[in-house]
């Protein structure tokens, strides 16, 4: 018995946003300047830290697959 998975399409600018938004509300995250959103041969997506600002590499990194997780679980990618 399996679990249907149903998400909802967003736009890579959208989740460009949603993804920093989220990331600098963690604490010494504050700083983070960037994130890109990589999108696969699906609709899945990863997000990754490109410019970390003055905040801690480390804790940028475990936020983002925080916040990676999370909008995995919600969204997918909508084709362009």
């Amino acid at each position: 018995m399996g679990f249907l998975k149903h998400t909802v399409a967003i736009s890579r600018a959208d989740l460009t946003r949603d993804c920093l938004q989220q990331t600098r509300c963690w604490p010494g995250c504050e700083t983070v300047e960037s994130v890109g959103v990589l999108g696969d041969m699906g609709d899945g997506f990863s997000v990754r830290v490109i410019d970390y600002g003055l905040a801690n590499k480390r804790l940028a990194d475990r936020a983002i697959r925080c916040v990676e997780r999370e909008k995995q679980r919600r969204y997918h990618l909508r084709p362009d």
